[in-house]
């Protein structure tokens, strides 16, 4: 850990300031952590830390820590901080993110200047200012404000008792206060917009800085006023301006990130995280539906329509189902329905190792448990978890099958690892290696 973190205050403000952005992550995600503790990273004693599946870059009082995945790391190498590169890394997340749908990163048709950032607060720059151009170019945001003053015609609300307390006995018979709502686009909306682009135009590159003076340029009649995280959750929006409810995540996201003193940079203090279980399930949900949808295959991605219990009996009361089931992906072709569930683990290579051990030692037992019920629910035979490969992994030919046997019919437990890392400017070679194992899967051709 850096020595700037290690001293005591320091160390203090950077758990509650990590602490603060686990509170606030479901703006994006929904990673099922029941924890309310954060568990970006453990600190542990003599001044070391210990992270978990997380990935991306916290930087706190200057110092940046770049947080890269596991399987960043070759197999069986040691592999030291300078093979790492954080452009390696944020490309990667673009292309996951590109597949993903479980989080609600709304990257719209960007992902080409996305690739261009040169870290994770220049990538969120780039799609905020993006958004908000977009949003804009079809039309700045007006709504109805109430506003009061005083008028030489009833408009709106009178305020009687004012007229006859103030108005009157000071000789102003002809002026009245009302009270009217005017559709403006000087409103909360815009005044959150207009607030965060400022405070973003210091930390931003060039290509940005130049974008973000448009969008000011476009706001000129709105008031600037200082905002903070809260003002985002007290907006109420129509479904029509559903898409404005992203923008204001965001602007929410990079409030949160902002130090306590207002003319502080943005760039002291930030912490952009993404759950790598997610990354995973969601990249591999996305990819594998969009190769099989040549296929006649019908891909559901986090199917929910059953229950571990079906019904609660208590005196004589059937009270309904509970503990619903969700499964990653189920996969329905014309002979065949798939199970399949991704995990984010590191497991050993099975060529060339011990099989049996690998599943035995590897494999979670909690995991074998809910693939058998899985299949039991569903009315299968096969199931399948997925495992990331590591980088600069062939993919293997051959994979091992668990069976379960059972009077009702033996359940056959797939274990496959599959590539996951995108190597450095030959993106479309992991795919083609992707697609070649879904298809082995799913026997296509």
């Amino acid at each position: 850990m850096f020595q700037a973190w290690k001293r005591e205050e320091s160390l203090a403000e950077l758990e509650s300031f990590l602490q603060f952005n686990w509170e606030q992550r479901s703006i994006f995600y929904e990673d099922r952590n029941p924890n309310t503790k954060q568990q970006f990273i453990k600190f542990l004693s003599h001044g070391d830390i210990k992270t978990h599946n997380y990935v991306g870059t916290i930087t706190f009082n200057g110092e940046k820590l770049n947080i890269f995945p596991k399987v960043f790391r070759p197999l069986s190498v040691q592999c030291s901080d300078e093979n790492l590169s954080l452009k390696h890394l944020m490309d990667n997340i673009v292309q996951w993110l590109e597949y993903c749908n479980r989080i609600s990163y709304p990257f719209i048709n960007i992902f080409g200047e996305l690739s261009d950032s040169k870290d994770f607060l220049d990538l969120f720059i780039t799609l905020y200012i993006n958004m908000v151009l977009d949003a804009i170019d079809r039309g700045i945001y007006y709504q109805y404000e109430e506003e009061t003053e005083d008028c030489k015609c009833i408009k709106g609300k009178f305020d009687v008792k004012d007229y006859f307390i103030s108005k009157i006995p000071g000789g102003e018979y002809d002026r009245f206060s009302c009270t009217y709502s005017n559709f403006q686009a000087d409103n909360m909306v815009n005044r959150i917009i207009k607030y965060t682009c400022m405070l973003l135009l210091n930390a931003a590159s060039d290509k940005n800085s130049l974008k973000i003076r448009k969008i000011i340029n476009k706001l000129d009649e709105v008031t600037f006023v200082r905002c903070v995280p809260q003002d985002c959750d007290n907006i109420r929006l129509s479904k029509m301006h559903r898409k404005y409810y992203s923008i204001l995540n965001l602007s929410k996201m990079f409030l949160s990130n902002k130090t306590s003193t207002f003319d502080m940079d943005i760039n002291d203090t930030y912490c952009f995280l993404f759950p790598m279980e997610q990354l995973f399930e969601g990249f591999v949900g996305g990819y594998l539906s969009e190769v099989l949808s040549d296929h006649d295959a019908k891909v559901e991605l986090q199917k929910s329509d059953l229950n571990l219990i079906d019904d609660v009996i208590y005196k004589g009361q059937n009270l309904g189902p509970s503990n619903n089931m969700k499964q990653d992906i189920v996969v329905t072709t014309k002979n065949k329905m798939f199970v399949l569930d991704t995990k984010y683990k590191e497991i050993t290579r099975f060529e060339d190792h011990d099989v049996k051990s690998i599943i035995r030692n590897e494999i979670s037992q909690s995991d074998l448990y809910q693939m058998c019920e899985y299949a039991r629910k569903r009315g299968v035979n096969d199931v399948y978890l997925l495992y990331p490969m590591n980088r600069y992994e062939d993919p293997e030919n051959d994979f091992p099958c668990g069976i379960s046997k059972s009077p009702t019919g033996n359940i056959f437990i797939h274990f496959i690892r599959i590539p996951f890392i995108f190597e450095e400017n030959d993106f479309e070679e992991l795919k083609k290696k992707l697609k070649r194992t879904i298809l082995k899967i799913f026997d296509v051709n």
